[in-house]
C-alpha cells in the first residue's frame, strides 16, 4: 500500500516536532568524539559527523542553563557539531515510549524473502542476510561490498524494507531518503531516532530507539570518546509503530 507523503518539505520537520514538546532548561551537555548527549527531560543522542576546523560552534560553556528548545533550533545547522547539539536537544525533550525490542531483533523477525537496504553500518547484520532476499548497505564512506550513497536513487526504490540511520537528521539526508522509501516499510534505526509520532505522517512506519536507563554513566562514557557499543548496557531499545508487520 502506498503511504501518504508530502513531497514537498523542508526543515519545518523540526518545527513541527518541537511544537508538540513542554520546554526543559538543559542540565548538561556532552560532545564526545562520536556521539553528543544532552541532558533536560531526558537524555537525549545526535550522532557526530566530522568538521573542518573553521567551523565554530555558538554557545560554547554556556549551553547549560539554556532552553532545549532554543538550542534545538540547533538541529537545521549545517554546521555538523551544531546539528547533531540541536538533535540531541529535540531527543533530551522527548519521553521516548514503545515496545521494547530491540531494532535489529524486530528486523530479523521481518526480514524472510525481503529486500533490505541499509542507510548505515549496524552490527549483527548476519543473521538478517541470512533471512533476507537480499541485503545492500549503502554507506558515505563505504566499505568493502557496500554501495556509495549514490546508489541511493538506484537501490531504494526496489527495496522492500528500508532501514535508516537516526544519525539522518544531523546530515539533512532525510528528505530524499524518504522520498525514495515512500513505498517502502520504512525503519528508522538508532539511538539518536527522534521519537516522534510526527515522523509518522512523513512516511516512516517504525521508530527504533531506545531509553537511557543511566544517565549519569551515559554522559561519563560519551564525554570519554565512546563508541555506541560502549553505552548501549545503559539503554533500553523500543520500538514505537505507525504500522507493524
Amino acid at each position: 500500500m502506498e503511504k501518504s507523503f508530502y513531497y514537498v518539505f523542508t526543515m519545518k520537520i523540526f518545527d513541527e516536532i518541537l511544537q508538540t514538546l513542554t520546554d526543559f532548561s538543559i542540565k548538561d551537555v556532552r560532545v564526545g568524539k562520536n556521539w553528543t548527549v544532552i541532558e533536560s527531560r531526558n537524555c537525549g543522542f545526535g550522532l557526530n559527523f566530522p568538521e573542518t576546523y573553521h567551523m565554530f560552534t555558538r554557545f560554547t560553556g554556556e549551553l547549560i542553563g539554556k532552553s532545549a528548545k532554543e538550542i534545538a533550533q540547533f538541529s537545521k545547522s549545517w554546521n555538523p557539531t551544531e546539528a547533531s547539539i540541536g538533535v540531541a536537544a529535540i531527543n533530551s525533550l522527548i519521553d521516548p515510549v514503545g515496545e521494547k525490542i530491540n531494532g535489529l531483533d524486530y528486523i530479523e523477525e521481518i526480514a524472510q524473502g525481503k529486500k533490505i537496504v541499509f542507510i548505515g553500518h549496524f552490527p549483527r547484520l548476519g543473521k538478517i542476510k541470512n533471512r533476507a532476499k537480499s541485503l545492500e548497505i549503502i554507506e558515505k564512506a563505504p566499505k568493502e561490498g557496500d554501495y556509495p550513497d549514490t546508489a541511493s536513487e538506484f537501490l531504494i526504490p526496489r527495496a522492500d524494507i528500508v532501514v535508516i540511520s537516526g544519525s539522518v537528521f544531523v546530515n539533512k539526508t532525510y528528505k530524499r531518503l524518504l522520498e525514495l522509501s515512500k513505498n517502502c516499510y520504512t525503519i528508522l534505526l538508532g539511538p539518536s531516532v527522534i521519537m516522534s509520532d510526527v515522523l509518522f505522517e512523513y512516511g516512516v512506519d517504525a521508530l527504533a530507539g531506545s531509553t537511557v536507563l543511566n544517565p549519569t554513566k551515559v554522559l561519563i562514557t560519551v564525554s570519554q570518546g565512546a563508541h555506541l557499543k560502549d553505552f548501549s548496557k545503559y539503554l533500553q531499545y523500543i520500538i514505537r509503530f505507525r504500522e507493524k508487520r
